[in-house]
């Protein structure tokens, strides 16, 4: 599935890869597993990496559909969520813009796009200067 998210429970993150092109019925699924992770919920931090993205989904009525589920699972619950979307192609830049404009002031949101990696991290907390490197170290803690 061109659309992953993985759980770093060490940074209270979730880190989510898009590679290929952004299918809203892929991101939908892909929402769908992560509701059901066991260490899913609210006032998770969220990284998500655009930079692989080749394409996005032009069924705009889906993708707001999908955004009321986003809404659903990841607001409303008294905690905020931080969330950045990290974009350095102007398909990236487009899918993140969309991404960020869908979050509104009362869902408890708070959603930034950011086209340089290590301040993507920083923004979020994380104390890498790269997402391979802070992958890598989960790699290793997980052996």
């Amino acid at each position: 599935m061109p659309v992953t998210a993985q759980i770093i429970p060490d940074h209270n993150l979730v880190y989510v890869r898009y590679t290929g092109a952004m299918l809203v019925s892929e991101t939908a699924e892909a929402l769908a597993e992560f509701a059901k992770h066991p260490l899913a919920g609210p006032g998770l931090r969220h990284l998500v990496d655009l930079t692989r993205l080749t394409d996005i989904d032009r069924d705009y009525a889906k993708f707001m559909e999908l955004q009321a589920t986003k809404l659903e699972t990841m607001s409303g619950h008294g905690i905020e969520t931080f969330m950045v979307y990290y974009a350095t192609t102007p398909i990236g830049l487009q899918a993140a813009n969309l991404g960020k404009n869908g979050w509104t002031p009362e869902s408890g949101v708070v959603a930034i796009v950011l086209e340089d990696e290590e301040h993507a991290l920083h923004a979020l907390g994380v104390p890498y200067a790269s997402i391979e490197t802070m992958l890598a170290r989960v790699d290793a803690q997980n052996v």
